[in-house]
């Protein structure tokens, strides 16, 4: 699109944390370092199982002596809950904040009174700059034309960033098959996390098999959890479909493959699939 636009994060919910102990806190819980998180800054992060599955994501950002934690309504009630219970006898308090909203923007601006967050999206530096505003309608968005959530998904898609809400797992998906590790999410410096041995293991012993893909429907008509199969061969599975873009979790050395011969998928199922470079 040649003329700014924005999409509105609707389901964004807003969490706060503080107290002294709040940085030891979340670096104990967390994928990413928290000491990166400084003023006017932003980062993203997740939170995993024990077992190194997926539970949340969450953009995190600081006011003064809180952290505040962005994450989809999606997620929102059962990681405030989660928090909690890892909570223990630390010295903080979380509590939930509704008069904050999020937009993705698409174009040049500049903070008004009611900024709180102006900041390029920390994930990928193509899917658009984060704009966290105490007004439901920032004046700087005025002349900016909204775009839908599919609009904003097939971006998303075409860089290879999940959209987590619709993309990922919770309690299964594993963040190295999601490409997690490319979209600064992860810190494999900070020292221990909920789930860090099992993400570690998967890294250090090259266990990883499957990942996501970002491929481009060139013919057929491609359909969420559709089976990717050639001559009856299982080579993996459609995770969502906008627009002609799709992304596909894929066998990696079957992908790499295709791409260093710049040859397409050709599915049974009458898709013709080209990888997005």
């Amino acid at each position: 699109m040649s003329v700014p636009y924005f999409y509105r994060n609707i389901n964004s919910k807003f969490i706060s944390i503080e107290g002294e102990n709040s940085s030891e806190f979340l670096q104990n819980l967390i994928t990413n370092d928290i000491n990166t998180c400084k003023k006017d800054n932003i980062i993203y992060a997740c939170l995993l199982t024990p077992q190194g599955k997926f539970f949340s994501d969450f953009f995190i950002f600081r006011m003064k002596n809180k952290f505040i934690l962005e994450t989809h309504s999606l997620f929102y009630e059962n990681l405030i809950k989660k928090l909690k219970i890892y909570k223990l006898r630390s010295k903080i308090q979380i509590n939930k904040i509704d008069k904050f909203y999020s937009f993705t923007f698409f174009g040049d601006i500049s903070k008004d009174e009611n900024t709180i967050i102006l900041n390029i999206d920390p994930r990928n530096i193509n899917i658009g700059n984060k704009l966290i505003n105490v007004s439901s309608n920032p004046q700087p968005l005025t002349d900016f034309i909204e775009i839908t959530e599919d609009k904003y998904h097939e971006i998303l898609i075409k860089n290879l960033v999940p959209f987590s809400p619709y993309d990922l797992e919770e309690n299964k998906s594993l963040l190295l098959e999601n490409n997690f590790e490319n979209i600064n999410a992860i810190s494999w410096d900070k020292g221990c996390y909920v789930g860090q041995e099992i993400t570690a293991r998967m890294k250090y012993r090259a266990l990883l098999k499957k990942r996501v893909f970002a491929l481009n429907a060139q013919s057929g008509l491609p359909k969420k959890q559709q089976l990717i199969k050639e001559k009856g061969k299982d080579l993996g599975k459609i995770i969502s479909v906008k627009n002609n873009s799709v992304l596909a979790m894929l066998k990696i050395d079957f992908a790499l493959n295709r791409l260093e011969s710049k040859q397409p998928i050709k599915t049974d199922d009458n898709l013709i699939l080209d990888f997005i470079i």
